[in-house]
């Protein structure tokens, strides 16, 4: 059996069909049948059903992927050990990251780590939670920044920080250039929302049930830009991270473009990185988590600060 044959086998799998494997691969489709059907005499059995619904694994298959998986990733390993013995922290690092976090909080850590460790190539992953472990666990990525995860004794997760989310409104609302605004004027509040797949939208969805405020958004997207716009623009408040937020306020959180008002009670998304509990992480991931932890610190320090002043005690919701 042959690394080749087996990165044809998953690649089949993960791409739904040989066409679109043959495109990942760079080979042609007789290069990749070949491959599978030598794969298969080898074995002594069928990896694949090939029905109308497309191709599906055989309970070998099946058996073979899992394998699969642990060969290619001990492979890679083996790879980067020995890259890193003569040079140091290199090579690829496979990042998984919620969107929000990849466009406001990523930025400062993989320019750090560019600097740092020029040999280093990041390469990103946007997915939801849920996703990112399920790709994690497949061997898709190295690490995944997630939140609010669920308990996995294959997974080892470490806490970044609790990202603050506040209510946001723009220079039309009443809302607007208010510190804070407690949960039951929130009746009757006309809400953009970001979706329900979404962690944030989520997150807000369950919050405002919880208080008895079942919301029909005016708007609902699943992309932070658009929700800040339709805010700006006057449609409504909505539910943001502050990260999300930090260029349309002025450096010491007062209103911008737009107005963040703290929640009572309060509400905030809780970020954690994720990596396989079996893995050996190369250099350049154990230089990303250490990256992460120390910016996380940071702009956990960065909110205290802001917070620091005196401001209407909070309560804190408890998460599940």
């Amino acid at each position: 059996m042959e690394l080749q044959q087996l990165q044809c086998f998953i690649a089949v799998l993960e791409e739904g069909g040989f066409k679109r494997a043959t495109a990942r691969l760079g080979i042609t489709q007789p290069a990749l049948s070949y491959q599978i059907k030598r794969l298969e005499e080898e074995l002594g059995v069928q990896v694949f059903r090939r029905g109308p619904g497309g191709i599906t694994p055989t309970d070998a298959g099946r058996i073979l992927l899992e394998h699969a998986h642990h060969v290619i990733a001990a492979v890679r390993e083996a790879h980067q050990a020995v890259r890193e013995l003569s040079g140091g922290v290199t090579g690829e690092i496979r990042i998984g990251a919620i969107k929000c976090v990849g466009q406001y909080f990523l930025p400062d850590v993989l320019k750090e780590i560019r600097a740092k460790h020029p040999g280093v190539r990041p390469k990103l992953l946007y997915k939801d939670s849920d996703e990112l472990l399920e790709a994690l666990l497949a061997n898709k990525i190295d690490v995944a920044m997630v939140v609010d995860p669920p308990p996995d004794e294959r997974l080892v997760f470490t806490p970044v920080f609790d990202e603050q989310i506040s209510l946001v409104s723009g220079p039309r609302h009443p809302f607007y250039g208010r510190a804070s605004i407690d949960v039951a004027e929130l009746k009757d509040v006309t809400f953009v929302a970001l979706a329900p797949h979404v962690s944030a939208g989520a997150l807000a969805k369950r919050y405002l049930d919880r208080q008895g405020l079942p919301v029909v958004p005016a708007l609902t997207a699943d992309n932070v830009e658009t929700v800040k716009r339709m805010v700006e623009s006057g449609m409504g408040v909505a539910f943001l991270p502050d990260m999300a937020t930090a260029e349309d306020v002025l450096p010491d959180g007062k209103p911008g473009r737009l107005s963040r008002s703290h929640i009572e009670p309060t509400l905030s998304l809780p970020l954690a990185l994720a990596t396989w509990r079996d893995a050996h992480p190369s250099l350049a991931v154990e230089a990303f988590v250490a990256e992460v932890r120390l910016i996380g610190l940071a702009w956990e320090g960065t909110r205290q600060e802001a917070q620091a002043e005196p401001a209407p005690k909070r309560k804190r919701v408890a998460r599940k």
